[in-house]
Order: structure tokens, then C-alpha cells, then sequence
């Protein structure tokens, strides 16, 4: 049976935004509330998966997620709102592709 496949992308200014891997990653990130946990996940260095996140924050504009300073049992991190939104704007995206194809 052969079925058409597609690749899907969000872009913002010509740049690419968010792709499956990196909305994968943040999806990581926010279950797992760390950048390092969510890194590890995937086989990928802390330094790698920063790298990410600040390409899609440059790319977007707004930072997509944010650090919580923590006390007694430390910090952790978390998808921004505009991160949230940006997420949820790619899964809509690709439903809606998901759909036509279908």
C-alpha cells in the first residue's frame, strides 16, 4: 500500500520555528520540568538541547520557556505561555494536515 506522507514545519519570518524533534523536546521539557532530563530523553547533551531552545526562541521572538529558581528542592522549568501557545498552534497544524491527507 503506498500512502502520501508529509513533514510539517512551522515557520515565522522565513525561519523555521518548530518542527516534530523540537516539539518533541519541549513537550519533554514540560513533562519532565528539566532541560538536563528532558536532553537525556532523547540522547542529546544539556549544551545541544539549550542550543535548541534558543533557536526557537530567537526564531519565534518570545522565550518558550521559562526557569524556576528553587529552594530546598531545587528549580525547574517550564513551558512558557507563549510557549504553550506556539505548541499547541503546531499540534493544531498538524491535525489539521492529518486530516486533509485522510
Amino acid at each position: 500500500m503506498v500512502e502520501l506522507k508529509a513533514k510539517v514545519w512551522l515557520e515565522k519570518d522565513g525561519r523555521p520555528v518548530l518542527g516534530e524533534g523540537r516539539a518533541r523536546l519541549l513537550e519533554a521539557i514540560d513533562e519532565e520540568r528539566s532541560i538536563l532530563k528532558a536532553a537525556e530523553k532523547f540522547g542529546m547533551s544539556y549544551r545541544h538541547a539549550w542550543g535548541i531552545v534558543q533557536k526557537i526562541n530567537k526564531a519565534w521572538g518570545e522565550d518558550v520557556v521559562r526557569s524556576i529558581r528553587g529552594g530546598k528542592e531545587g528549580g525547574s522549568t517550564e513551558l512558557s505561555e507563549s510557549g504553550r501557545a506556539l505548541l499547541k498552534e503546531y499540534y493544531e497544524k498538524v491535525a489539521a494536515l492529518d486530516r486533509f491527507l485522510k
